[in-house]
């Protein structure tokens, strides 16, 4: 069968609707069992400015969103000239409106149709709002999706309100027609071929980065979770609240974020599995309690949604300059340990993966993402769903008699038991101070050493349970060109691959870290050919979405790697794969990009 790939993307100010009409052709194009990539952008604005959704998919893989579009659609003729540069003479403006003044564009190699699909939707439907299915819909038909697929879609998402499904179905059917017209007196030549629904959509599922953390956390068995609502971690709060209904879970939106960690650390000292979750603003006035989840070593998972900073940055804009706030987050020296997932599935996998490491360790773990992945919808397999309510490092119901319960007892592991409060015989004492092995606070050295050395035992003990460094593209020790990231720029980054196989150019490897914290020195290290590094016969790159290099200054820190080179991105936009293809093919790169 032959490749088939689409770009689309609609744009128009918010409260025009544009987020719900990418989530709904995103739905139609899984529906027919395309892999997605479905990419949102929007300002710090109630209503008004300029917002997008972008929908990448394809029949083979997609990973992340492309530049160039097949199609374009416009709420409105103003926002034209934020999208000329994706534009060609192969793509297609559809626009909301009776009429275009192209005069206004002479850079313009797009054919464009204009349709006044509010106009037409409140004299012929009632409703002007149904301009926003009209528009998906001539997008459907545009791409020859059958016009029966896309109302079964309809009927899925409003079951049970039967005049809502009448008007989307007239809205469906004129926008066939209208553009259907339109094609016919534009003369176009669009898809050849009729999209059908496969039977591959059942075994897949879309889900955005925060509905993959909230999906793995329920099935890790998360009892408790509680939020600020914060860009982009709102999402989570969102996800979790509405799942209320369907499993025994509690979420509190708190008065702020202080509130919400300590929330969460009761919860968790209580014996249930807690979470909370905040951007990097919000997660600032979680630091304290950080500290405390360490020294009484207590197990907590936190989202960390990184955008842009310092201070209120850009909100709703994306980066990955937390890097280094996460991996030293908190006073003093303790174990933590910190997750960087990429792809949506990885955000699920190392959810789950979250609390089993936080129970047994009894520590807390971060999951360090950012708004590019955790607001974006990508399609991944349909996972193992079974909650897993195993229990890790608790102490049994009862004590032997005479058997004395030490909270904090010294072990070879660094793992203590773990009692619930209430146990009969096992007093339970946690509080923020140094302590000895019964929990009581104590300043005499011996003890606060061996306390210390007790706790950081276990970031061995751990080593071999954390997700290794993974290799894509070419062998680490054959290519040319090495390419290391952390988060979600591997999604881009195996986009690239694709490309250079099509540009008949030699691969890099790709190093993704999906684990920065406790850094796995030993399985980084022994990737590398040494020799080849030392003579300085392969070129090192970090590619990561921050100011300052951090990735390369905390490779830097933890290996044996110092020559190393970075493509920066740090504008809140992400990186585009056809960016860094026309480097590897011109060695010039984007005037938003930065080399260090």
């Amino acid at each position: 069968m032959e490749k088939i790939q689409l770009n689309w993307k609609i744009a128009g100010k918010a409260g025009d609707g544009v987020m719900l009409a990418a989530k709904f052709f995103a739905k139609l194009c899984q529906h027919h069992g395309l892999q997605v990539f479905n990419y949102y952008e929007y300002p710090s604005l109630i209503k008004g400015g300029h917002q997008t959704g972008q929908v990448y998919a394809s029949s083979e893989s997609a990973s992340c969103q492309r530049r160039h579009l097949d199609l374009l659609v416009l709420f409105h003729p103003k926002f034209l000239a934020f999208h000329l540069d994706a534009l060609d003479e192969k793509s297609v403006v559809l626009i909301n409106a009776k009429s275009f003044d192209s005069s206004q564009y002479p850079q313009l190699k797009a054919r464009v149709i204009t349709i006044p699909f509010s106009q037409i939707a409140k004299q012929e439907v009632g409703d002007a709002l149904m301009a926003n299915m009209m528009m998906i819909a001539a997008s459907a038909k545009f791409f020859d999706f059958a016009s029966d697929q896309l109302l079964e879609l309809v009927k899925k998402e409003f079951a049970g309100n039967k005049r809502i499904i009448e008007q989307n179905q007239q809205a469906i059917n004129l926008a066939y027609q209208e553009l259907g017209k339109s094609i016919q007196e534009a003369q176009l030549d669009c898809s050849d071929q009729t999209l059908e629904a496969k039977a591959a959509a059942d075994k897949n599922l879309l889900l955005t980065g925060n509905e993959a953390v909230g999906l793995g956390a329920i099935a890790a068995g998360l009892q408790f979770y509680s939020a600020y609502p914060m860009t982009p971690a709102t999402g989570l709060l969102h996800y979790l609240a509405a799942q209320q209904e369907n499993y025994p879970l509690v979420v509190k939106h708190t008065e702020d974020e202080i509130g919400a960690i300590n929330q969460a650390l009761g919860a968790a000292y209580a014996g249930v599995r807690a979470m909370t979750g905040a951007s990097g603003g919000g997660y600032a006035l979680m630091v304290e309690a950080t500290s405390l989840a360490g020294v009484a070593e207590i197990p907590l998972v936190i989202l960390e949604a990184m955008r842009p900073g310092p201070a209120t940055g850009l909100p709703t804009w994306s980066g990955q300059a937390d890097l280094n706030f996460i991996v030293h987050a908190g006073h003093g020296d303790f174990p933590k340990v910190v997750f960087t997932p990429g792809s949506v599935l990885e955000h699920y996998q190392l959810s789950k993966l979250a609390f089993y490491i936080a129970e047994k360790y009894q520590l807390p773990v971060f999951i360090l993402s950012d708004k590019y992945i955790l607001e974006s919808q990508q399609t991944m397999p349909q996972p193992d769903l079974a909650i897993d309510l195993e229990r890790f490092s608790l102490l049994a119901n009862q004590q032997s008699t005479g058997e004395k319960y030490l909270r904090y007892q010294d072990t070879v592991s660094g793992i203590s038991p773990r009692a619930i409060p209430g146990l009969d015989k096992a007093v339970y004492l946690a509080n923020s101070y140094e302590h000895d092995q019964e929990g009581f606070a104590t300043e005499e050295s011996l003890v606060t050493k061996r306390a210390m050395d007790k706790r950081l035992r276990k970031m061995e003990t751990m080593l071999a349970e954390l997700p290794k460094p993974q290799v894509f593209g070419a062998p680490v020790t054959a290519a040319d060109k090495i390419l290391i990231s952390f988060g979600s720029t591997i999604n881009v980054l195996q986009e690239l691959l694709n490309l250079l196989v099509a540009a008949k150019i030699n691969q890099p490897a790709i190093i993704h870290l999906p684990c920065v914290a406790p850094f796995l020195s030993k399985d980084f290290e022994q990737l590398f050919d040494w020799q080849k590094i030392n003579e300085g016969k392969q070129a090192v790159y970090t590619v990561e979405g921050t100011a300052t290099a951090q990735l390369a200054q905390l490779l830097r820190a933890n290996s044996q790697l110092k020559n190393i080179k970075s493509i920066l991105r740090y504008d809140g936009r992400p990186f585009y794969a056809e960016d860094l293809l026309e480097w590897f093919q011109t060695q010039k790169i984007n005037e938003v990009y930065q080399i260090k």
